[in-house]
């Protein structure tokens, strides 16, 4: 097997506010920001895709495809994957294990409701996971979660007396740390051009998480391009998350 690159996108919107984006509704100036990832940010993204015939993984709160709704189901239609990232964005860590529970819930049935396919896979808001939430998207019938760090290399997870597949992330591997300390892209840059000759060599999965409101300003974009080039010069395969979990055909 030779190595494989799995681009995830956490579209978030205005739900990755604190507390789900409640009451800053008021708040102009954070809430534009986070509209500007729909706006701008995904199509800018989208583009670098297209260029590249990679199809993604995109973890959407439920909140944020009834919101935007047009954006989230033609990202369906053009053939990525849509995945649950909580329905509020509220970190499940923070919850009472019935309002674990009715997260998922509802988030199922938003983006069920704009796409028009359930999603079989999640990944928790914060990558705050706990065993209640583990279970309850085993229950629900999900195949696979991608918000561990216990490996780099996909592994089992058992919630609730099922079996689900986990991706691991890293927070290395994620532009939004990274983005809260400084504007240089070197660096974050140089970290994902190691971390691809490391899957290459080691044949093996990688996951990258990207947010449209970061990586998808103008200055920032060109990061996702030259990741692409540089994996595409590897002979990386690109895979979805479902795809990677053997969920849906690659």
């Amino acid at each position: 097997m030779s190595g494989r690159l799995a681009l995830t996108i956490d579209v978030d919107g205005a739900a990755g506010l604190p507390g789900g984006g409640a009451g800053y509704e008021t708040r102009l100036s954070r809430w534009s920001e986070r509209t500007y990832g729909l706006a701008r940010g995904l199509p800018r993204i989208l583009g670098v895709l297209d260029e590249h015939a990679v199809r993604a993984t995109f973890y959407v709160p439920g909140v944020t495809a009834e919101r935007h709704a047009d954006e989230i189901a033609a990202l369906a239609a053009g053939g990525h994957e849509v995945a649950h990232h909580g329905h509020t964005h509220r970190f499940p860590s923070e919850l009472e294990e019935a309002e674990q529970r009715a997260e998922i819930a509802a988030g199922l049935v938003a983006l069920a409701g704009v796409t028009g396919r359930t999603p079989r896979g999640y990944r928790a808001p914060g990558w705050e996971l706990t065993r209640a939430t583990a279970e309850a998207i085993a229950a629900a019938g999900l195949a696979f979660d991608s918000s561990l760090m216990g490996d780099d290399r996909p592994y089992e997870l058992h919630a609730g007396g099922r079996r689900l597949v986990e991706l691991p992330v890293h927070w290395a591997l994620d532009d939004a740390p990274h983005f809260e300390h400084t504007s240089d892209a070197g660096p974050l840059l140089a970290t994902w051009l190691s971390e691809l000759a490391s899957a290459a060599r080691e044949e093996r999965l990688t996951t990258i998480t990207c947010h449209p409101e970061i990586i998808g300003r103008p200055h920032r974009v060109d990061v996702l391009r030259r990741l692409l080039d540089e994996a595409d010069r590897l002979g990386l395969a690109y895979v979805t998350h479902g795809a990677a979990a053997g969920v849906v055909a690659p």
